[in-house]
Order: structure tokens, then sequence, then C-alpha cells
């Protein structure tokens, strides 16, 4: 916000882990009926949501969708990672790493509502059939909340399938470290391992070794443009709302962005 200046925007914020839509869909109506400038939004791809989206429009509410698209909504515009060469970057990653050692990687993925997820996984299947057909794929999807639980769930997925070697990770849920530890716990070898954004575990995997690489973007410069457009809606600032995909950045032990590491 301060970046922003001379301008000064005034921001309320709605933060869920996770909602029913009809919670969500409540939380956009209201910002409906009591006004805004604009709404910066990530939300599961629904009609439900869709629909929301057109009554703040029909409002003259814009709303930016950021790091998860709603491609059918009235939305003015995108901002957010790539994801579809996030997952292609990732699967590049790994045959890199994995080279011609046979071998399956486990895909590690949340409840499937986000579309950004989804497109990370179609990137990365499709890059993977290109360059390493013979590489087979091991979803697991998003496990019980509870520690041992996922744990549990886990272990058993190696078990199951003795021969995955690497892994993706989309989308964290607590689970990365749960993995690391189930790997060594079976005694055996994870070859690389990929992972998205740079937080505070992530990072001390990173710098442990335990992670090869982590996907990362400036999700500072995706919020700034998100502000601008809303400016420009609100005639602020001249130009017409663009969409804009950030790109993807390879991070390892030797190039974490100064202020993450502090």
């Amino acid at each position: 916000m301060p970046g922003l200046r001379p301008a000064t925007l005034r921001s309320r914020f709605h933060f869920f882990d996770s909602s029913p839509i009809d919670e969500q869909v409540a939380i956009l109506d209201g910002i409906a009926q009591r006004g805004s400038h604009g709404v910066i939004l990530k939300a599961t791809d629904v009609p439900e949501i869709n629909a929301a989206v057109l009554r703040l429009d029909k409002a003259k509410i814009p709303v930016v969708t950021l790091v998860t698209d709603l491609p059918a909504s009235v939305r003015r515009a995108y901002v957010g990672l790539d994801n579809r060469a996030a997952g292609a970057t990732a699967a590049f990653l790994i045959d890199q790493w994995m080279h011609e050692e046979a071998g399956s990687v486990l895909v590690t993925r949340g409840e499937g509502l986000f579309r950004g997820e989804d497109e990370r996984e179609m990137g990365f299947r499709s890059t993977l059939r290109t360059i390493a057909p013979g590489r087979s794929v091991v979803e697991l999807p998003n496990p019980a909340t509870e520690e041992a639980a996922r744990y549990t769930f886990v272990t058993k997925v190696l078990t199951d399938h003795p021969e995955i070697m690497g892994v993706y990770s989309m989308y964290a849920f607590g689970t990365d470290r749960v993995i690391i530890d189930a790997f060594a716990a079976l005694g055996r070898p994870c070859r690389v391992f990929i992972a998205h954004d740079i937080d505070e575990d992530h990072l001390k995997l990173l710098l442990d070794g335990q992670v090869s690489a982590l996907l990362h973007h400036d999700l500072r410069e995706d919020m700034r443009h998100a502000c601008q457009i809303i400016m420009q809606e609100n005639g602020a600032l001249p130009g017409r709302p663009v969409s804009s995909f950030s790109a993807v950045q390879v991070v390892t032990p030797f190039n974490v962005p100064p202020h993450k590491i502090a």
C-alpha cells in the first residue's frame, strides 16, 4: 500500500482457509450492497461465485481476480502467476533432476476447486508427457487435516507405490514436511522435490536441502498491479485494465530473495 503513494487505498479483508460457497457469496453480495471502489478476489471457480461477480459489476464495483482466475465471469482482469507455465516448469525441473532414472512422481493437490491449481496440473502433465512420456504420475489429493492422519495417509501412498522417486507439491496444505518425513521413515530416497512459494517452512526445507527448488512469484508486484487496475476503473489512473501474468522464478538455496531471508 505505501508503494502506491500519493494514492491512498483503504482495504477491508475477508480471509478464510476454506468456507462454504454460500458464505463466500454472502460476503460478495454484502459488498455489492454496501458499496466499494473495487474487489480483489481469490475464490473458487463455480457458477455461484461468477453470478456474485456479475452482481458486483452491475453495482459498478470492478472485480480483479488474484492468483486463481474466474475466466467465465465478468471480472475486469486477472493478476497472478502463470499457473500453466509454473506446472510446465516443475515438469522440466523434475525431468532434469531424475533424468533417465526410472520412477514416478507424486503430485500433491488440494480439493480441486481453484482453477489455478487445475492449470498447474494441466501444465505439468502435458509437459511431462512430452519430455518424459514413460514417467507416471501418482496424485495425492488433499488428505485429512490432522497431522498424524496425514502422515498415515502419505505413508500408505508411498508404500503402495514404491516407484515414487520425485514430488511436485502444487498445493502444500501442510503436507510437504509430512511427505519428507515419510520418505525418511521408509528409508527411501526422494530424488527431487519441487514446491511453490517461499514461506517460513519452505525456506527452512530449501536451505536444509530437503526441497530441491521453490517456484516463486512476486506477490507484492501482483498486489500493486491489482490495485492499479482498481484505480484505472475509478478514473484515478489512465489506461484500460489488462490481465498480467507473473513470471515463474525458480528459487534455489543460492538465489533466495534478500527480503525473504530476513
